[in-house]
């Protein structure tokens, strides 16, 4: 009988350390939530980088919750602060100085990429990507470049043609040629607006502010900093200038009637627009969900001021991060080098992912796949992106958009000078900024 009971409690303490030992392996399992945005192309991409990721790592789960861009920095901004489950997450280059001066995120990891320094990670992205796209702070580097674009000119040659023009050799330069050229395409019909010459969103005020970004910067002042920001105040002549040549587009040389429509990539899609100023490579994409046809629509570089300092629309773009709440940070960095390791998969889509090799020293994106996937990509995009204006950083950059919206709509809805406007501009941005 003792035999008995003893070769029953063996088994037992068998069985247990075999059903503990199962518990154990299944507690190994690792882990990942990332965050970030929902796009019909990016998420067939993004999926497949998940099973890379998860057959080179078998003992990880990652949850990717992909969110409505419009969501998703309030989103992550919720789960950061109550401590959630939130290991990495996608932010664009307006958004991450909130972000980083909190100290949400945590400094690139180099062996999470088989490399000995952070300057060799940053050298597997094309020249300044990551300070583009927000990845850097006080000289720190914490984000992997995931999309880099900018804003360039669009313009509807059918409409050229039709207005008398020359596609090959009246295309502006200046902004004082745009205004003549975009003049002549302008379309009323019986005293009704239908087609502009030249709109941008008339809803959202970031676009505006970054087109006016462009021009003041263009014109010698810093809008990329707070400080510089803040500074640029102080020069009264520049900011009048900079207001009245984009509201002069409505008051005075009336090329945009904001009322015709609110979305300018929708309506220089449906062709009630000739041109405008916020698209870029990915662009062509869209366009084919509306009626203009490829054929009629050609990219060329931002107008300049004469004189003027060279630079195009504005630069832009996302890194991922790992947040600070992550439960392996070296491995949820590897995880995000997964994520940012198709450029060729992207471009096919007109998407710039600058990854110049990967981690395993083979090549990343491929110079002739983007020749071939987007046109105009050598004689336009590829320039103009080497000569972006700065997205302005600051964690008062939602603050700052506001007040340049409102001194751009006081000119153009409420009729008031462009010099009174500076004047309540200058009082709101330094109320803002000292």
């Amino acid at each position: 009988m003792k035999r008995k009971i003893l070769l029953l409690c063996i088994a037992f303490i068998l069985i247990s350390g075999i059903v503990w030992a199962g518990g154990q392996k299944e507690a190994e399992k690792k882990r990942i939530v990332h965050y970030h945005w929902t796009e019909t192309t990016y998420d067939k991409i993004n999926n497949n980088a998940v099973k890379i990721f998860q057959e080179a790592h078998p003992n990880v789960e990652v949850k990717m919750l992909l969110l409505p861009d419009g969501d998703r920095a309030s989103k992550i901004r919720t789960a950061l602060a109550a401590n959630g489950e939130i290991d990495s997450f996608a932010l664009n280059n307006g958004e991450s100085a909130e972000f980083l001066e909190t100290g949400q995120m945590v400094e690139i990891i180099p062996a999470s990429f088989g490399k000995n320094s952070v300057q060799e990670v940053v050298k597997m992205w094309t020249p300044g990507a990551i300070e583009t796209s927000g990845g850097v702070w006080e000289g720190k580097y914490y984000g992997l470049p995931f999309e880099l674009s900018n804003y360039v000119a669009w313009i509807n040659t059918a409409y050229m043609k039709e207005a008398g023009l020359n596609p090959e050799t009246d295309k502006p330069k200046t902004w004082a040629e745009f205004t003549e050229v975009t003049k002549k395409m302008v379309v009323e019909e019986g005293g009704v607006r239908t087609r502009n010459g030249f709109a941008s969103n008339s809803k959202e005020g970031i676009f505006s502010f970054l087109i006016i970004s462009a021009m003041m910067e263009q014109l010698g002042l810093d809008w990329g900093t707070e400080s510089g920001f803040l500074a640029s105040m102080d020069n009264t002549n520049t900011l009048v200038k900079g207001l009245r040549t984009y509201t002069d587009f409505v008051v005075k040389d009336k090329i945009w009637e904001p009322g015709l429509f609110d979305n300018d990539r929708e309506g220089f899609g449906n062709g009630k627009t000739a041109t405008f100023l916020t698209g870029g490579s990915w662009y062509w994409g869209v366009l084919d969900t509306y009626s203009v046809p490829r054929e009629d629509v050609e990219p060329f570089n931002y107008p300049r001021f004469e004189g003027g300092k060279d630079l195009g629309g504005v630069g832009y773009g996302y890194c991922v991060y790992v947040s600070r709440l992550a439960e392996d940070p070296e491995l949820t960095f590897e995880w995000l080098d997964t994520l940012a390791s198709q450029p060729n998969e992207f471009i096919k889509f007109g998407y710039h992912q600058p990854r110049v090799t990967l981690s395993d020293g083979s090549q990343g994106l491929d110079p002739k796949l983007a020749v071939d996937s987007i046109p105009y990509y050598n004689e336009v995009f590829k320039g103009e992106l080497a000569r972006t204006t700065v997205w302005l950083s600051s964690t008062k950059g939602s603050q700052i958009t506001d007040a340049v919206w409102a001194a751009i709509s006081r000119v153009i809805y409420e009729n008031i000078g462009p010099e009174e406007s500076v004047k309540t501009l200058q009082s709101d941005v330094k109320s803002i900024l000292q």
